[in-house]
């Protein structure tokens, strides 16, 4: 049986969108090929339009396959699409979920090892706890750094200069911390969304009424641990309603409301109070961060930092300067920007890596980050990387294991906190940060 060449080429065309049908296997869910097309015609990523390439390929190869066997139909060539139709699909699977994002989102880091630091002191048992802190130096002006203390997961503070442990007297709360302030002060989101104040004067969890009207109250604690600082939307009958900043003194229960002097329109996250006076810092979706005082008036930018998706994920005020970076990135590579009366400069992450945990020195000199694969393919190493800020130069770099999360925490300007895993056991250790790094050399 013979088609002529026409009939063969329409037929063979109609069959080849069969692979989109080919079922993709996932660990948890499973799609056809077809939903990958969709995707990359819907939202338009490197990965998607690298899918998209990926099935007109597979089409095509298709197109092929079925024109060789119908333009001359035989038994053997019938084996041959039958031996081929499950190797079709493990390619494609193999393809899909392995091969393309490994070549698209994932960048080989071949970037020695440099720079040595000297260790101050270690603290085994311990690990240092990601918590938010504001939006300046507060932990690190105050030369403090928050532990977690296995296996029991309390709670302590690590002081410099000396290595001091102080434990907190605080009830073991799981790692739910919303904010933190200098001293051991807190605030705690209990498991029924209750949010309650702990600090070393207090002997119990200190309740905190959320204000009547608020859907969904998340204040932040003030640098000087002092006062509970939200946003609020005025009410308004019919229209969006303008800006307001509540403050609320924790000892005494007074309040205070700021309206603030900007569009209604714009989306404001609250990101630091340094006190109940101020001032207060705003990140303004999508990337666009400014300091207002207690009057609702802006003092200090806008800034819009260059390369940043959201700098509300990731952003510091210096006395002279900021820097930003993405503590969340959907795709492409995590940046570091900073301006600073150092200098001013930035760093790309290799594509396939987040930026896990970020600190600046007191002095605005150094810039220590740890880095590790944002994906779960692959072998991309985690790393520690220490930047200059005069110059940009990376003056110190160490490689750990794939999928190692590593927190660190500068304390004032010559200390590093820095967790590691050794035979499986946590330990923090505690670098001095050389004057010679700090001068250029």
């Amino acid at each position: 049986m013979r088609l002529n060449r026409g009939a063969a080429l329409l037929s063979a065309l109609v069959l080849s969108f069969t692979t989109y049908l080919i079922p993709i296997y996932h660990l948890h869910a499973g799609w056809l090929f077809l939903g990958s097309v969709l995707s990359g015609l819907n939202e338009a990523s490197t990965l998607s339009v690298a899918w998209v390439g990926a099935s007109l390929l597979f089409q095509g190869i298709a197109f092929g396959l079925f024109f060789w066997l119908l333009i001359s139909v035989r038994w053997s060539r019938f084996i041959v699409l039958l031996v081929s139709t499950p190797l079709f699909v493990i390619v494609a699977n193999l393809s899909l979920l392995y091969a393309i994002p490994l070549l698209v989102l994932v960048e080989t880091d071949t970037r020695p090892e440099v720079g040595a630091l000297e260790l101050e002191c270690s603290i085994p048992d311990t690990t240092v706890a990601q918590v938010h802190s504001g939006s300046d130096l507060s932990l690190v002006r105050a030369g403090e750094a928050w532990l977690v203390v296995s296996p029991q997961r309390t709670r302590a503070l690590l002081r410099m200069p000396g290595c001091a442990l102080i434990a907190l007297d605080v009830p073991i709360i799981g790692s739910t911390i919303d904010s933190v302030a200098p001293g051991g002060r807190l605030l705690h989101r209990g498991d029924s969304g209750e949010l309650f104040f702990v600090s070393p004067e207090t002997e119990n969890l200190v309740p905190l009424t959320a204000p009547p009207v608020v859907s969904y109250w998340n204040p932040i604690l003030s640098d000087d641990g002092l006062v509970l600082v939200w946003l609020e939307r005025a009410h308004s009958e019919g229209g969006t309603g303008a800006h307001l900043l509540r403050t609320r003194e924790i000892s005494n229960g007074r309040e205070q409301t700021v309206a603030l002097e900007l569009p209604a329109r714009d989306q404001f996250t609250l990101i630091g109070a340094r006190s109940q006076r101020g001032p207060f810092t705003l990140a303004r979706f999508r990337n666009a961060v400014l300091s207002i005082d207690l009057h609702g008036k802006v003092v200090r930018g806008p800034i819009s930092p260059n390369g940043i998706y959201d700098a509300r994920w990731g952003f510091l005020w210096l006395e002279d300067g900021w820097v930003a970076w993405d503590g969340y990135r959907e795709e492409g590579r995590s940046r570091i920007v900073w301006e600073l009366p150092e200098g001013h400069g930035e760093a790309a992450m290799p594509r396939g890596r987040g930026i896990d945990s970020l600190s600046v020195a007191q002095d605005g000199r150094i810039i220590a980050v740890s880095i590790s694969s944002n994906v779960r393919i692959g072998d991309a190493k985690s790393a520690v990387i220490l930047f200059r800020t005069s110059d940009g130069a990376e003056i110190y770099r160490r490689y750990h294991p794939t999928l190692t999360r590593t927190n660190l925490a500068f304390l004032g300007s010559e200390h590093l906190a820095v967790t590691k895993f050794e035979n499986r056991q946590a330990v923090v250790n505690v670098y001095l940060i050389p004057t010679l790094v700090n001068e250029g050399n």
